[in-house]
This record gives C-alpha cells, sequence and structure tokens, in this order.
C-alpha cells in the first residue's frame, strides 16, 4: 500500500497548518487483519495512526475512529477502512468550511467551489447541503448581508457581483430591490459624486459631468440614478468657455465681392 502526505484541513482555509495521510484507496481496499495499534500522531494529537498486524495503515481523527467503532485487536477487512477513510474526508471537509465560513459570510457556491478544489464534488455537495440545513449557509441572508455591506455600489453592480458569487439571480434581485429602492440609489449615488467632487478643483460643469458619470456608471448605478445625483451638485459649476471662431482668410470669390 502507498501512502502520500498531503497538507491538511485548514492550511488553505486559514487554519492551522498540519499534515494528515491520503491513503491510496485502492490499496487499502485489499488490506485485511488485525488492528494492533491506534497512536495519537505526534503533530495533531486528535488524529491516530492506525496499525494492522504492525504496519501503518492510515490516519484517522479520532472522533472518525469512534463514529467507526475501530478498537485495537479487531479484525478488519478493505471495505470497513476505505468506508472509516471517507467518513474521515467528509469530517475534514466539513472543518475547513466552517473555517472558511468563520472569515466572512458566503455564498452557498461559493463554499461548494471552494471545497470541491480539494475534495470530490460529491463530498462537497453533501457537506453544502449539511450546512444550509444547519443554517449556516442561507443566500438570501447572504445578499442581504453583502447589499448591505456595499453601500458605494449600485443596484446593476451588486446583482452582478452577487451572481458571481453563484447567488440565483431572482434571489440577488430581491435582496437590492428591498435595501436599495430607486431614491435610496439616488441618494448613495449623490453621496458618492460629492465626495469625489470635493477632490476635483478647478473643473467646468461639462467635465465633471463627463468625469462624475464614469464615475458612477462603473460602480453599477444607471443612467436614472446619474441623472438625479448630479443635478443638484453641477448646477453651480461654471460652464466650459466656449472657443472663439477662428478668423480665416476671405475666399478668392469673397475678395472678389468686397472689390466690387
Amino acid at each position: 500500500m502507498t501512502v502520500a502526505t498531503s497538507n491538511t484541513p485548514g492550511a488553505r482555509f486559514g487554519g492551522p497548518r498540519r499534515r494528515t495521510q491520503k491513503v491510496d484507496l485502492e490499496a487499502l481496499a485489499q488490506l485485511s487483519g488485525k488492528i494492533t495499534a491506534m497512536e495519537a500522531q505526534q503533530k495533531d494529537p486528535k488524529r491516530r495512526s492506525v496499525f494492522v498486524d504492525g504496519e501503518f495503515a492510515l490516519g484517522l481523527h479520532e472522533e472518525t475512529v469512534i463514529l467507526a467503532k475501530l478498537r485495537v485487536g479487531q479484525v478488519v477487512d478493505g471495505p470497513t477502512l476505505v468506508e472509516a477513510v471517507k467518513r474521515d474526508e467528509a469530517k475534514r471537509a466539513w472543518d475547513d468550511a466552517l473555517v472558511y465560513l468563520g472569515a466572512q459570510a458566503r455564498a452557498r457556491k461559493e463554499v461548494e467551489r471552494k471545497l470541491a478544489r480539494k475534495y470530490p464534488a460529491e463530498v462537497a455537495t453533501q457537506v453544502v447541503e449539511r450546512l444550509a440545513g444547519g443554517g449556516w449557509l442561507d443566500d438570501a441572508e447572504f445578499a442581504r448581508i453583502y447589499v448591505r455591506s456595499h453601500p458605494e455600489h449600485g443596484q446593476r453592480r451588486l446583482a452582478v457581483d452577487l451572481a458571481r458569487r453563484g447567488v440565483d439571480r431572482a434571489i440577488a434581485a430581491t435582496a437590492v430591490q428591498e435595501l436599495v429602492g430607486k431614491q435610496d440609489a439616488v441618494a448613495q449615488a449623490r453621496e458618492a459624486a460629492a465626495s469625489r467632487l470635493s477632490r476635483m478643483t478647478g473643473v467646468d460643469r461639462e467635465t465633471a459631468q463627463r468625469r462624475l458619470s464614469g464615475f458612477l456608471a462603473r460602480r453599477g448605478y444607471d443612467f436614472e440614478a446619474i441623472s438625479g445625483a448630479l443635478a443638484p451638485l453641477l448646477q453651480d459649476l461654471p460652464r466650459a468657455p466656449r472657443p472663439a471662431p477662428k478668423r480665416t482668410g476671405l475666399s478668392r470669390w469673397g475678395r472678389r465681392q468686397e472689390e466690387e
């Protein structure tokens, strides 16, 4: 049986770095014998090194050992050990998901994508289903949290950002409409534009209009919100001076007429 080591739950999700064993399941499925020892691992005392017939077979979390009902002196076969490994994998995925969620609120699809980079798709899906069932994942609540935490963004930008995070478009639209009404959008756009305008010096109305319109559009505000926000801010700015008409010489026909 070949055993490879890899970084563990938490290492890629912001938690403590430690080592665990990634077992060759095909080789493990062929193994059978008696569990002769289960020793605490030095780098992670909560994990156990399981020895079958005196040789190291695999590493499991102590919780997995209990749930799988493994004990020293027990005769085990390959399928039993493989099932224990899969159970352990599910636990590690669960622990990683909790660490990931602990950093900040996440959309359901974000968590599933993150787990799927490290675990089988079915394990990622199972963990996400369990999290959703326990109330740890709620896309509607996540959408509301995201909208509240990004007051500088307009409705269109918020909807696009939520969709990129995997939130259903209908759920995203409901949250945006609920928390950012038309009047709120104008007020927010005006506040953002006023802050930007205060840093502009010596600009005329047309220049400010062009710069601020682009600034607000990039933040997802629509034409109606931009127009309503900028009108009162720009009304006292001077208009750009019109360039003086260029003086050109008279044409040959014009000179002839003048001479006559």
